[in-house]
């Protein structure tokens, strides 16, 4: 039997995102959860990075802007009013952590394009707006399970996945 162990409340632990990189951030997670739990543990960052705003928010994607995620959203739809290269991506971090040993970050992208408006109510962050290649809906729209084979984290997480198969 596999068994997922989460508890937040035995290890009441938040870590600042000081890191530059989703790498970094991702890492300062993972390791500071392992150390603090004595178990391993896994952690991600990610974010947005937008061409036609030379890449950002990225990894700022969270903070870019104090609010909730529609306050988010309506700030990126007003940096993108009237602009035409909309190509972006979803990009993540994800770092497994041994308790006093190794640390191993893997990343994934998602390549797409951002919405002239929000749609869906499947999804959080700027899933309304992302609409990944190959699809004509927005992540917010793609059922769970799509989702979770396509996203950044998914093919960040199935890296990770494949490196530890391998060892």
């Amino acid at each position: 039997m596999k068994e997922l162990v989460f508890a937040p409340d035995a290890f009441p632990l938040e870590v600042e995102e000081t890191g530059t990189t989703y790498a970094m951030n991702a890492i300062l997670k993972a390791q500071a959860w392992a150390n603090a739990s004595r178990l391993p543990s896994l952690a991600d960052d990610s974010g947005i990075e937008v061409e036609a705003l030379q890449w950002r928010p990225g990894v700022r994607s969270a903070r870019a802007v104090e609010g909730s995620d529609d306050v988010r959203n309506r700030w990126l739809l007003d940096q993108m009013r009237g602009r035409s290269d909309r190509l972006a991506y979803f990009v993540a971090a994800v770092a497994l952590a041994v308790p006093d040993g190794w640390t191993l970050v893997c990343e994934g992208a998602c390549r797409g394009r951002l919405g002239e408006c929000g749609a869906g109510e499947n999804g959080f962050g700027y899933d309304p707006l992302f609409i990944p290649d190959g699809y004509g809906v927005t992540m917010a729209e793609l059922s769970s399970a799509l989702k979770n084979r396509i996203s950044h984290r998914a093919r960040a997480v199935s890296v990770l996945l494949e490196i530890l198969a391998e060892k």
